[in-house]
């Protein structure tokens, strides 16, 4: 079992005097946005206030659409601290500060952050908590078979590609939930609902080159094999839990057969670098 530990990243912007609105305008594109913490570095602070919404805690913007206002008395410094959800989750941020009253335009600015980590699954596991493994590795499984409850596929996917996963909740009678994205959990934690069954489908425009490659085991059922582009994974009965599941990312040969390739030898061009970028509105 691994810690959730998180990762952060700071910046500093500088303000001219004038009111403000920062505003969260981006995340990431593949996997939970990371939060931001928004507030005036220490010399700058007796002059420069960040104001939130009533409940809220000053300077904290949870998500993309959140907004701050910022009511600097002269130029100083606005810290920006992005902070992941939990490990392995991007940097990936962008702020737009817009003038209100006063304040003077600027180029926009950027700073690189860290590339996302590479592909791992990590499940719930009754009894367990949340277990993290690299993709391929099983996750309870024939030598340790225990109900998983939930997923979440992390980490960064090759240029091009998409991947989304439907569960099927082990209800009664079962039923399936909605398509979720890589990177978001889907099932349940704590309610002891195990997971009946998955459907996991690629999409984009280096869809054709890659494939599933998957393997899982119901309770009482011998282990299901699935590969291709859209796999379903459901026991015979279609309503035993689900005690084992292993699967990656598999790139397809010229022939039509798939061999196992790790992101490090994906031969796409690398996904862009990821970056927290504030920008600055004029105010005209």
């Amino acid at each position: 079992m691994l810690a959730h530990a998180t990762q952060e990243q700071e910046t500093v912007v500088t303000v001219s005097r004038g009111l403000f609105v920062l505003r969260y305008a981006n995340g990431a594109a593949n996997g939970p946005s990371p939060y931001a913490i928004v507030r005036p570095n220490p010399a700058s602070a007796p002059f420069i206030e960040v104001i939130s919404a009533p409940g809220v805690i000053a300077g904290f913007l949870s998500a993309p659409g959140d907004c701050a206002i910022v009511r600097a008395e002269q130029s100083g410094g606005l810290v920006i601290k992005i902070v992941t959800q939990s490990k392995g989750d991007p940097l990936d941020a962008s702020f737009r500060l817009e003038p209100l009253v006063g304040g003077e335009p600027a180029l926009p600015m950027e700073v690189a952050q860290a590339a996302p980590g590479p592909l791992s699954i990590l499940a719930h596991v009754s009894r367990r908590g949340d277990v993290e493994v690299a993709q391929g590795v099983w996750i309870a499984g024939p030598d340790a078979p225990a109900t998983i409850e939930g997923l979440e596929v992390r980490g960064a996917l090759p240029a091009g590609l998409s991947m989304e996963i439907q569960p099927l909740l082990a209800t009664r009678p079962p039923r399936w939930l909605d398509w979720a994205p890589a990177g978001k959990f889907i099932g349940t934690r704590q309610r002891a609902l195990p997971l009946a069954g998955l459907r996991i489908r690629l999409s984009g425009p280096a869809s054709d080159a890659h494939e599933i490659s998957a393997n899982a085991l119901f309770l009482g059922s011998p282990v299901v094999s699935r590969r291709g582009r859209d796999i379903e994974i459901v026991s015979t009965a279609g309503v035993d839990p689900l005690v084992g599941l292993r699967f990656e990312l598999v790139s397809a040969s010229p022939g039509g057969a798939a061999a196992k390739t790790g992101l490090a030898e994906e031969v796409l061009p690398p996904p862009p670098q990821p970056k927290l970028r504030v920008f600055r509105a004029s105010a005209g």
